[in-house]
């Protein structure tokens, strides 16, 4: 789940909580305050806890991410997420879920890397899906994050692995 998603829950929990005036905390003649947080605060809050935390730039690794996929017109989106499979930013066609494309990657990236050391094939390099519409390709960006990438039929293969290397050598040091 996402953690915006249980910090709302969380608080919706609370501000259901009946209130029962005759049982007040003694704090004068006035009452105590009521639970005032809504989800829009923690959402908005959610990239600014990220950087502090982290010392990770939201903005920064969302602006690169948007000039990636506006700057080919065979790039459909690309999502940048955790090992854990959450997401730091994404730029997505209409109608992707965030949360499960992020999820996905990094499962992805987990089963392409035991696979490769069961087959004895070495560190992956990047793992592609190839269907009717496209591509995923789905790159480690150092280990605090994946990449996937995806791309339409007509991209030359060539051009989608040398960009997607390139990407990850702008994210990187973001990351770092």
């Amino acid at each position: 789940m996402h953690l915006g998603n249980f910090l709302s829950l969380i608080l919706r929990a609370f501000q259901k909580i009946p209130v029962d005036p005759t049982n007040r905390l003694d704090l004068g003649t006035r009452a105590p305050a009521p639970l005032a947080i809504t989800t829009a605060k923690i959402e908005t809050t959610l990239p600014k806890i990220l950087e502090e935390k982290f010392m990770i730039n939201v903005s920064m690794l969302q602006d690169e991410l948007q000039n990636f996929v506006s700057g080919s017109a065979d790039i459909q989106g690309a999502v940048l997420a955790s090992p854990d499979g959450l997401a730091l930013a994404s730029v997505l066609p209409v109608g992707m879920d965030e949360e499960r494309t992020a999820a996905m990657s990094a499962s992805m990236l987990s089963l392409g890397e035991r696979i490769g050391r069961e087959l004895a094939r070495g560190t992956v390099d990047r793992i592609v899906v190839e269907g009717e519409k496209g591509y995923g390709v789905l790159v480690g960006c150092g280990t605090e994050a994946v990449l996937l990438v995806l791309a339409s039929a007509a991209v030359k293969q060539g051009v989608l692995f040398l960009e997607a290397k390139r990407v990850v050598g702008r994210l990187s040091p973001l990351l770092a």
